[in-house]
């Protein structure tokens, strides 16, 4: 029986998987960097749009018509986003706050392995490109949230896959799918103008490297040209297919240069709200530069390594331009820069490993020519031995060291791409709470139970950031009078002017028949609404409800004056109410300085001044800020009375 044949074949180094390790390498790695990007829910545009989901499913139609806030009642406001808010409903109906948490961590992982694939495809090493997608989680952590737009991130990656696929894949015939996935996109979110960006981006890239590459054939322009195209015109008339027709296809443009032109107006203001203002001057800005930065050096990488691509350029100005115009388009800016980053770092390790191959080649000619004449010139040499042999013996350094030349750049890289991510999610984990579910620290469940039990009588008034929340909690009970939406723009300013304390807060009040108010007592910079002081020093309104979250006030009149009697509480509870909503502020990304600032007022005002300096340490150990220790010496220099009881 034959014996098999000996192999002198080397075992590959751990650090030189097959193809097929190396794939499941990559998943994995794609798995574990999907974990740190559970975010729980904080955003109260998750109760509007559960509202609104569940009056589509329950009901079968999609609203045309305002119902959810009554000073805008009838109004006509087109549902662009009717599919996301009935899937979303779909999943919480069946799942509840847990079940949206993971169906964003599913968006997230589909999103992840369809840029994956689109890299690798375009001939980025597997590793690198789930580097190059760690490096941007935080960008995209920043807003995993219960909102349309996490749809729009995921067609936005399917549609760089699937046009991958076309371009430089074999699985061609899937660009066909592009227009049944900018049908549901354009009734998911009216962002899909982006589908229509990629596609002309892409085509012109193919379109220039054809030309560069003599290849404009009528064969050849027929076989990449009438497909895509067709898929494209397609998409066009399909995604008119939405409640809101073929006007929302520049939506995105439209709302942009509206907050642009607004000159300081109502719009710029709502805009700013809606984060669709330029990104220079919001907390964004500093994502933006740091994506600024990586993809400089990416650049200077790919430059070195005969790897920067039309596609990637086009795809570099389509972030920079969007998210310089829209502080909202940051979170994306990692969909559209890691491909590019990818085939940058890959191209240049390449040209590492081919360099330090050819200078290899190069002292191994050089040493082997230099024994042929040692040979020539020697007494005595030994004959028959393989001069592969003694090269292939090890020197006297321990080997060539370029050798591990490839390996060093590719760890730095790989090591600067980890930093970078674990920088940018930090940040991120300093605004949004890690986790499933909805957050405890911003909505009262407590505050909604009350009011379910304690029906008052008459109109409400609410803050508007928790006014998707109220949505989803009373409706069909009690209508709000603004949420997140904030379309209105006139309901907006008069939100504005009470909650701002303004002149006229009270006529607006009364223009609307309000009888209780139900807000937070601060703002989203941490800063104390003016309504509340003017509320609890006016005779004629009451605080009946205080849980730290939440605080509801009601008219002093005859309809709720049973309701008053029962739960009137002194208005000495509302800075222990503030210091407690300043604690649970400062999980949802303000400043723990501004909320110890705002923690020792409250106590200084309660006179416990230990407690009042106390604050001032946790600030100071946040920031050592000379104006904290002057604050700090005038606290303690002031004496100590006793703290009061709560009333």
């Amino acid at each position: 029986m034959n014996e098999p044949a000996a192999t002198n074949a080397p075992a590959r180094p751990w650090w030189d998987p097959t193809p097929e390790r190396m794939r499941l390498l990559s998943y994995a790695l794609l798995f574990l960097i999907t974990i740190p990007m559970l975010t729980k829910i904080f955003t109260s545009d998750f109760g509007t749009h559960i509202a609104l989901g569940r009056q589509i499913v329950q009901e079968r139609s999609i609203a045309d018509k305002e119902f959810l806030n009554y000073p805008s009642l009838g109004q006509a406001q087109p549902n662009s986003v009717w599919l996301f808010q009935a899937v979303l409903y779909t999943v919480f109906s069946l799942g509840g706050t847990y079940g949206v948490s993971l169906l964003l961590w599913g968006i997230t992982l589909g999103i992840y392995l369809l840029l994956h694939r689109a890299m690798v495809l375009r001939g980025a090493h597997p590793l690198l490109a789930v580097a190059a997608l760690f490096a941007f989680s935080g960008f995209l952590r920043i807003r995993i949230q219960p909102r349309p737009e996490i749809f729009t991130y995921f067609f936005i990656a399917s549609t760089i896959f699937l046009l991958t696929e076309y371009y430089f894949g074999k699985r061609r015939r899937l660009v066909y799918l592009f227009p049944p996935l900018v049908l549901v996109w354009a009734n998911c979110h009216s962002s899909y103008l982006m589908a229509f960006l990629l596609s002309g981006a892409f085509f012109l890239d193919a379109l220039i490297r054809a030309a560069w590459r003599k290849e404009m054939s009528m064969v050849r322009l027929k076989e990449w040209v009438i497909p895509p195209l067709a898929a494209t015109v397609a998409g066009m008339l399909l995604c008119g297919l939405n409640p809101a027709g073929y006007s929302q296809i520049l939506a995105p443009i439209l709302a942009i240069t509206r907050g642009a032109g607004a000159g300081g107006g109502t719009d710029a203001v709502m805009m700013s709200i809606s984060e669709l203002t330029p990104v220079k001057g919001t907390g964004f800005f500093v994502y933006y530069k740091a994506a600024l930065v990586a993809v400089v050096v990416s650049l200077i990488l790919g430059v070195a390594g005969r790897r920067v691509y039309l596609l990637d350029l086009f795809l570099f100005a389509i972030s920079f331009k969007g998210a310089w115009d829209s502080a909202r388009a940051v979170s994306m800016m990692g969909l559209f820069l890691s491909p590019g980053i990818s085939l940058h770092v890959t191209g240049f390790l390449e040209r590492v490993r081919d360099w330090s191959a050819e200078r290899e080649r190069r002292e191994t000619a050089r040493r082997e020519k230099e024994r042929g004449k040692g040979k020539a010139g020697g007494k005595g040499g030994k004959q028959g031995r393989p001069a592969g042999r003694e090269l292939a013996a090890p020197t006297g350094n321990g080997g060539n060291p370029r050798r591990w030349l490839r390996p060093a750049a590719a760890g730095l890289i790989v090591s600067s791409c980890l930093l970078f991510g674990a920088i940018t999610l930090g940040f991120s984990f300093s605004q949004l709470e890690y986790g499933v579910g909805m957050t405890e620290h911003k909505f009262s469940f407590g505050a909604a139970d009350f009011l379910r039990r304690n029906p008052p009588r008459g109109n409400m008034f609410n803050f508007f950031d928790i006014g998707g929340f109220l949505d989803w909690q009373l409706y069909p009970q009690a209508l709000t009078f603004i949420d997140g939406r904030t379309y209105n723009s006139k309901v907006f300013m008069e939100h504005q002017t009470v909650t701002g304390g303004m002149p006229g807060w009270k006529d607006v009040l009364n223009r609307y028949g309000v009888t209780y108010v139900v807000t937070k007592t601060m703002d989203s910079s941490g800063m104390i609404l003016p309504l509340i002081p003017t509320l609890a020093n006016d005779p004629d309104w009451t605080l009946v409800f205080s849980d730290g979250i939440f605080v509801v006030f009601i008219r002093n009149g005859p309809e709720n004056r049973g309701l008053i009697a029962r739960h009137r509480i002194s208005n000495g509870a509302l800075p222990y109410h503030v210091i407690q909503e300043a604690y649970h502020y400062m999980y949802l990304g303000i400043s723990p300085v501004v909320a110890y600032q705002t923690m020792s007022n409250m106590y200084m005002l309660l006179g416990n001044r230990p407690l009042a300096a106390q604050m001032i340490r946790n600030a100071l150990k946040e920031v050592d800020d000379p104006m904290l220790r002057a604050r700090l010496s005038q606290i303690e220099q002031g004496g100590s009375p006793p703290a009061r009881s709560h009333p």
